[in-house]
């Protein structure tokens, strides 16, 4: 694994597309301040914060029609904001993330015709959501099997890929991170982060070469 500050430094620029992203949905749907409002010692004062009138607003629209895509959303990023108000490792931080990923994965699951004109657009936006859910619980599996969805929606983003490759590389996947990481290279030769991807290559070959068999004196 890239135990490293230029490891910690990637990770950040990757993941500061998908926190910019979650602060827009915030705002793009209703949530202004609530990150502000849902804070009290780490807990949602039921009945008394807008963030849980937003999520009970949101489930009674579910109860009557359970495809209704606005509430999933506000649900998934309603229970991502509760989560991130929480104490980072907590229980109680990953049962809200946990309830976000799952409203996002339903939303995700919607038709076009649900979704829109647009839905291939939305559905990108909803896996950035899922990445830095999935990364504020250090699940970089999940973080990597995300990546892999956005891709399918856009190929030849490098950008993706790069992404892909660290978080396979961060969830002990070396194997496949190397490939990855290759592919970027083709893709971006030229990237002010080359010299970085190349150095992780060869760390991460390092640390999945055989050792040499031992022989005897």
């Amino acid at each position: 694994m890239l135990l490293n500050r230029e490891r910690v430094k990637f990770w950040q620029k990757i993941i500061f597309g998908a926190m910019a992203a979650l602060m827009a949905g915030f705002l793009i749907f209703g949530y202004s301040g609530v990150m502000q409002s849902c804070r009290n010692n780490g807990t949602v004062q039921t009945g008394n914060s807008t963030l849980d009138k937003r999520l009970k607003e949101a489930a009674a629209t579910l109860k009557t029609n359970p495809k209704d895509p606005t509430a999933l959303l506000q649900l998934a990023q309603g229970y991502q904001a509760a989560g991130n108000s929480q104490t980072d490792g907590s229980a109680q931080q990953a049962d809200d993330l946990s309830k976000a990923l799952t409203y996002y994965d339903r939303y995700i699951k919607l038709p076009d015709a649900t979704l829109g004109a647009t839905a291939k657009d939305l559905r990108y936006n909803a896996y950035q959501l899922k990445i830095a859910a999935y990364t504020k619980l250090l699940d970089y599996a999940g973080v990597a099997q995300t990546y892999k969805a956005m891709i399918k929606l856009r190929p030849k983003n490098a950008q993706l890929v790069l992404g892909l490759g660290l978080a396979q590389a961060n969830a002990g996947q070396s194997t496949a991170a190397v490939p990855t990481l290759q592919q970027y290279l083709k893709l971006e030769p030229h990237s002010q982060y080359a010299k970085y991807v190349k150095a992780a290559i060869v760390k991460l070959k390092a640390a999945t070469a055989s050792p040499s068999p031992s022989t005897s004196p």
